[in-house]
């Protein structure tokens, strides 16, 4: 979508100042409504079974495609498709409480871990390496069009092939509305309980300081070492590679407690490295040590889950989805605006990582906001 916005500032593919703010704008918006919504649909998750709104959050990240494929550049357009894309998504907790409604108790982290790798690390294997050389050769709608057809297929495989794990047995009846508005969320996950709470403040560091990456990466690359699509491809492919084995391998053998604190403190060191590294080298150990670090992730997630009565598993990842799209819509803007501002030339201190430092730092409080509720606990 980078690229698209790209087209709608400049006419052409090269980063700018300006081009770098309005994605981060663009992508506020689709946040700040997913932040909105997918309380709501997780909720109704709960109440009408996982596979309704799988197949609704499936059909509109298409319609999204589609339509930013469709808008020519124009910022009109790119606004429309991330409004839709914020008032259909929910496929990551809905996705998530589907595969804790499978697990067992000792294996949920695990199983979540695994989830991150083939979704996330699936993703950077696969979509982005594959996007990059079709954009490269294309143009930049090309990927945009194919991931549309992939998510009208994959909303044939949910309707015809993924059973329901959310069975009328077990679900929650009727949905209250009143607990399933974002408001109600956070106040579900930081006015319950001290243990919750301290988890909750922890969530949200965690997945603010991985929005440095999520929002700006290819922003980044293009800036601070002149990469294209194509060019960014290899380490993507590393990235999946270790979001999908790292967790697999880890939390079994550390547990959940150790999986975490470790897993903080290697994903900030390699936010540090990723930020500083002078080289495209550099950049790549970064990445990988970043990659090693969001073991921490699952590892959270499970925690939470864990305190979730057996009826309200959506909703409580509903909540932790809002709480992910809050800390996205300030992330996009935030990190935007900090890489623009100490990219500019005109910047008194040019230091195009800041935005990774500022995340290595949010990781820092959130380990001794853990250290801290596990001495008093």
């Amino acid at each position: 979508m980078s690229f698209m916005v790209r087209l709608a500032v400049n006419g052409n593919l090269k980063p700018s100042a300006a081009s770098i703010a309005l994605s981060g704008n663009v992508e506020a918006v689709d946040k700040l409504l997913t932040f909105l919504g997918v309380g709501y649909l997780c909720g109704l998750s709960d109440a009408l079974g996982r596979k309704p709104l799988m197949l609704w959050s499936a059909l509109g990240f298409a319609m999204t495609n589609f339509l930013q494929a469709a808008s020519g550049g124009s910022r009109v357009g790119l606004y429309l498709a991330d409004i839709i894309d914020g008032c259909s998504s929910c496929m990551t907790p809905v996705c998530q409480a589907y595969v804790v409604d499978c697990s067992m108790p000792a294996s949920t982290a695990t199983n979540l871990g695994l989830f991150q790798g083939l979704s996330i690390g699936g993703a950077f294997i696969i979509a982005f390496p594959i996007g990059g050389l079709l954009g490269t050769k294309f143009g930049p709608r090309m990927p945009l069009l194919i991931a549309g057809a992939l998510q009208l297929l994959n909303a044939l495989v949910i309707a015809l092939a993924t059973p329901e794990s959310n069975p009328a047995a077990r679900r929650a009846g009727k949905m209250d509305l009143r607990g399933a508005n974002p408001l109600s969320g956070l106040r579900r996950l930081f006015l319950h309980g001290a243990m919750l709470r301290a988890a909750a403040a922890s969530y949200f560091l965690v997945t603010l300081a991985r929005n440095s990456l999520d929002a700006q990466f290819v922003n980044y690359a293009s800036v601070r070492f002149g990469w294209s699509q194509q060019q960014t491809g290899p380490v993507m492919v590393l990235v999946g590679l270790m979001l999908a084995i790292v967790p697999r391998l880890m939390v079994p053998l550390l547990g959940l407690r150790l999986s975490l604190l470790s897993g903080l403190l290697v994903f900030a060191s390699g936010l540090v490295v990723t930020a500083l590294a002078p080289t495209p080298f550099g950049f790549v150990v970064g990445i990988a040590i970043v990659a090693f670090g969001c073991v921490s992730l699952p590892a959270l997630q499970a925690f939470l889950a864990s305190l979730a009565p057996v009826g309200e598993r959506g909703a409580l990842l509903g909540a932790l989805g809002s709480l992910t799209e809050l800390t996205s819509a300030i992330g996009s803007t935030m990190y935007a605006r900090l890489l623009a501002h100490f990219s500019s030339p005109a910047a008194s201190l040019q230091v195009p990582g800041m935005h990774f430092l500022v995340a290595a730092a949010l990781l820092l409080v959130a380990f001794g906001l853990n250290v801290f509720s596990a001495s008093s606990a």
